[in-house]
């Protein structure tokens, strides 16, 4: 089945960030711009909506998976120091169409905050056609829009024809919409096939879980390196730790045919020397990797090879692999790796943006040197004022003339050049 992707985002209120309208995303972007610009804060957004639906709860402490991405996303201090409370924070996510959902989604959240010390909560849930579309969206469902912890669901008429909305009770504020709905609606009397929501929610869903998140600093290289991960998990998505990689990198080979040879065939490209990486056995029940290299008997492991090389397959065996998150979003990816291999970096970047989608965040212009083919992908997050940053994608029209002089991306950010940005000057 075809994956959705996001279409675009936009906020106010939040933090740091300020957006006129939506930012309008592709396959691929590059997120550019100075330390405390808001690149992290915007793809928290993203890892915000995957916590609330996919991300741990405490029933023993009554706290639940939203009251913990909301948490995670700085509680009440999410809010913009330039608002007073009691204030909404507005997230909007727009989604692309696909064959089972033709006209893509929208998904339009308002979190209350009432005071410094108070626990955010939903005031108002939407979810609907995509309203990037010039008409009147149709409507999924509506939630605490017009009185608090009630809302209204889509509903087809018997027999066909327009749809109706069926009022629905007792909407928690402290839980996403979004991963209760089929809950909401047990009490209902129409059967689910006449309610759009059951099967859109289902194919939202399963898109978000598969969303996953790296930083490169909390990639932990000490473990990844001395870590024995037992055979029996069928991961075949490394953890942020990494700790997993060596049981990854044997699932994916065994169920795919090519992706050793594609694994062996990238570690040639940074490491000419390259034999052979294969997973090996270890004790009873863990697993290890070998590294080997023409003329060299014995192999290496990973607690042998240097920062950089274990880094660059981690990298491979993600964006390498023959099953990708939905969405992919990487922080820092050039992080400890020789600036030789960032043409080879970015290459499976763009390779991967060919079957998902992927988001990177970057200070390196060695890395950025190599999105020079495509600068409409490549966001800066310049500010607006002193306390604002709105992300822009660079405008290919205004860089032509530099480009057709021979300067690359990573070039005209070296030396600060306006028309790129991503300076605190």
């Amino acid at each position: 089945m075809e994956n959705m992707t996001i279409a675009a985002i936009k906020t106010s209120n939040y933090k740091n960030l300020y957006f006129e309208q939506p930012l309008e995303l592709g396959r691929l972007g590059v997120l550019i711009g100075p330390n405390g610009s808001g690149k992290s804060n915007f793809t928290a957004i993203l890892e915000f909506l995957k916590n609330c639906i996919v991300g741990t709860s405490d029933d023993s402490q009554s706290v639940s998976q939203f009251e913990n991405a909301a948490a995670a996303l700085g509680g009440a201090r999410m809010l913009d120091k330039t608002i007073g409370f009691p204030a909404n924070v507005n997230l909007e996510y727009y989604f692309s169409p696909i064959p089972d959902i033709t006209k893509g989604l929208s998904l339009d959240l308002d979190l209350f905050i009432g005071s410094k010390d108070s626990k955010v909560s939903i005031s108002r849930e939407n979810l609907s056609d995509s309203l990037l579309i010039k008409s009147d969206p149709f409507y999924h469902y509506k939630l605490h829009d017009i009185q608090n912890r009630e809302g209204v669901v889509s509903i087809y008429k018997q027999g066909g024809g327009k749809s109706h909305f069926e009022t629905i009770h007792n909407v928690p504020t402290n839980v996403l919409g979004l991963s209760i709905i089929h809950h909401l609606l047990e009490s209902s009397k129409t059967s689910p096939e006449k309610t759009p929501v059951y099967r859109v929610n289902r194919i939202f869903n399963e898109y978000v879980k598969r969303w996953y998140f790296y930083n490169s600093n909390f990639m932990n290289l000490a473990t990844i390196r001395n870590s024995e991960p037992k055979i029996g998990p069928s991961d075949i998505f490394i953890s942020p730790s990494g700790h997993n990689l060596a049981l990854v990198t044997e699932n994916l080979i065994q169920t795919n045919i090519d992706f050793e040879d594609n694994l062996n065939e990238a570690m040639r490209s940074i490491i000419p020397i390259t034999r052979k990486i294969r997973p090996v056995r270890t004790g009873l029940m863990s697993v290890n990797l070998e590294w080997h290299f023409h003329g060299v008997s014995d192999p290496f492991y990973l607690n042998e090879l240097s920062d950089g090389t274990v880094r660059m397959l981690c990298w491979a065996v993600i964006l390498l692999s023959p099953s990708l998150p939905t969405l992919l979003v990487i922080d820092e990816p050039e992080l400890g790796i020789h600036v030789s291999w960032m043409p080879v970096l970015a290459e499976w970047i763009k390779r991967a943006s060919m079957r998902s989608q992927i988001i990177i965040c970057t200070h390196s212009p060695d890395l950025l040197d190599n999105f020079t083919d495509c600068p409409q992908n490549v966001f800066c997050f310049s500010s607006t004022n002193k306390n604002h940053f709105s992300p822009k994608p660079l405008s290919e029209i205004s860089l032509q003339n530099k480009l057709q002089e021979g300067w690359t991306l990573g070039d005209l950010y070296r030396v600060g050049d306006p028309k790129i940005g991503g300076w605190p000057w």
